[in-house]
């Protein structure tokens, strides 16, 4: 009905434009499977029910099939613990559970593809709002909690059986962790049971290792991208936080402090056997400005994450640092801004694991009750104390990549004369955690390197290692105190961290000089290059 051409909606079209502005668009993630993604949808609900959308190709942009190439729309449903896969396809799949739940699983069986052999998965139910795309020629197959669980798939392509090339679901070459309780045996189909294992179609599969499961928290950062070459990148899934990272999932720390859900969803999707948290808020002096910030990186979402890793078997690895120390300072005096409480001096460093903290500022005081609360959520869970860490990374802002910068343009800089610590080679550090990982160790372990040296010295010592391979005037080093040098957060001045627990631990394990670790990094180049 038109009156002076205004058009009177219906109480129908009043409704659907209420929807139109309630509803937030879809949220599509990427998976650890290449092409394959997650997508959290919003739904209207009131005293009658709720409506939601199941798909809309004008919303659904962060999916890798367009609209138009849904061929064909197909239902199943399924008694409790049904067990139905993996079914490979040459067409992607859109998948919603529309009543009860299940595990929904992707395995990557693309010949070439740079997840090949990996799968992941993510629970699906009729309440979480999430939706799974599957490329093709991924295997696919889900596992029930509930009797009569419905799932509805749209697909690229219409079902063909001559081209469907189905695994069985325990193919130890994939080796799927199918959340199957205890004592249970899970309802399959003949034709499931009687599936092929991948490297029958494949023969050339014989004696293919099945890729690891090492989750890395933070991976694009430097000890993030040192535990991956630790591990070996076909091992591990890396997360990222800010800047998308080629072969990464995101994940934000701090989100999942104040989210706790989060952490278990990405867990879940991973089901790692490791888990490395190396995010954090490890701006010392931003710590001091941001308190809540520091304490939802290095303390609460650290935890939440260990609890969530626990809850599937998984051992977890945190990491602390030298700043739960004083270093031999005190709190009055020391130059800069009051952490939580006053610190009493100690006698100095190096310092053992036995050693009583007292942190000076926010950044080690966060860390020191990190440690705790990764220890509380899993007793069994490796903490390790590092300190200066340096080493090659994609970002480039360690004080190694710093002096070169500067140095190497010619820029005077400015170097504590007084801080002292005994700087770690990322890759050193890599290496011991993968080894304590395999020798089943957990509590506090210290993490360092052999030479106790003051910033100055530490400068000096890599000046003199690159040489004439990337040439630095020591002249423009200008030392200064710390108390003169304008931070706002208080440092420990003679710090650094004992290795005697490490060795007895790990004794075939031996931290390189500085002089052998500049050597090994320029002989292996990986991520900024010196200088850059």
């Amino acid at each position: 009905i038109a009156t002076d051409h205004t058009v009177l909606l219906t109480p129908s079209a009043r409704f659907f434009r209420r929807l139109q502005q309630t509803l937030m668009p879809p949220q599509t993630k990427a998976l650890p499977i290449d092409g394959a993604s997650v997508t959290t949808f919003d739904r209207f609900g009131d005293h009658r029910g709720y409506f939601n959308e199941l798909y809309n190709e004008e919303k659904y942009d962060g999916l890798s099939a367009p609209g138009e190439r849904w061929k064909q729309v197909s239902f199943s449903s399924s008694q409790k613990h049904a067990l139905r896969g993996l079914h490979c396809s040459p067409h992607g799949k859109f998948i919603t559970c529309v009543r009860g739940s299940f595990y929904d699983v992707i395995a990557d069986f693309r010949d070439g593809s740079p997840t090949f052999g990996r799968w992941c998965g993510v629970l699906l139910t009729d309440k979480n709002k999430k939706q799974v795309f599957v490329p093709g020629g991924c295997g696919h197959g889900f596992f029930t909690f509930e009797d009569d669980t419905c799932a509805l798939y749209l697909q690229e392509g219409c079902f063909n059986p001559a081209k469907e090339a189905d695994t069985h679901p325990f193919d130890p070459l994939v080796n799927v962790q199918w959340p199957v309780p205890e004592g249970v045996v899970p309802v399959m189909s003949a034709k499931d049971e009687a599936a092929p294992f991948l490297s029958v179609r494949r023969p050339k599969l014989c004696g293919y290792a099945p890729r690891g499961r090492v989750l890395v928290i933070g991976g694009t950062g430097q000890v993030g991208g040192a535990l991956i070459e630790a591990f070996g990148a076909r091992n591990c899934v890396g997360t990222y936080a800010a800047t998308p990272a080629e072969g990464m999932i995101h994940f934000d720390l701090a989100q999942a402090a104040m989210q706790p859900q989060l952490a278990i969803d990405l867990v879940q999707t991973v089901y790692p056997e490791v888990v490395c948290i190396c995010a954090g808020f490890t701006w010392v002096d931003g710590c001091e400005r941001e308190p809540q910030k520091a304490n939802a990186m290095n303390n609460r979402g650290p935890a939440v994450l260990a609890a969530a890793a626990a809850a599937v078997g998984a051992k977890v690895v945190w990491y602390s640092t030298d700043y739960v120390f004083s270093g031999g300072s005190s709190l009055p005096g020391s130059g800069g801004s009051k952490a939580n409480g006053v610190a009493a001096a100690d006698a100095g460093g190096p310092y053992g694991e036995e050693d009583p903290p007292s942190p000076l500022n926010v950044y080690g005081s966060s860390k020191l009750a990190g440690e705790a609360a990764v220890l509380a959520a899993d007793p069994s869970a490796l903490v390790l104390r590092t300190n200066v860490v340096y080493g090659p990374e994609h970002v480039g802002k360690n004080f190694v990549y710093q002096l070169a910068r500067k140095l190497g343009s010619g820029e005077a800089m400015n170097v504590p004369v007084d801080q002292i610590g005994t700087p770690t080679y990322n890759r050193d550090l890599a290496d011991a955690t993968k080894r304590l990982v395999e020798a089943g160790a957990s509590g506090l372990f210290n993490v360092g390197g052999p030479e106790p040296l003051g910033r100055v010295a530490f400068a000096e010592k890599v000046i003199t290692a690159l040489g004439g391979r990337r040439p630095l005037d020591a002249g423009l080093i200008k030392p200064v105190e710390t108390v003169n040098a304008g931070q706002a957060a208080c440092r420990p001045l003679a710090s650094g961290l004992k290795l005697d627990k490490l060795r007895a631990a790990i004794p075939d394990w031996a931290p390189r000089s500085v002089a052998e670790a500049i050597d090994d990094w320029l002989a292996n180049p990986h991520g900024k290059s010196l200088g850059e």
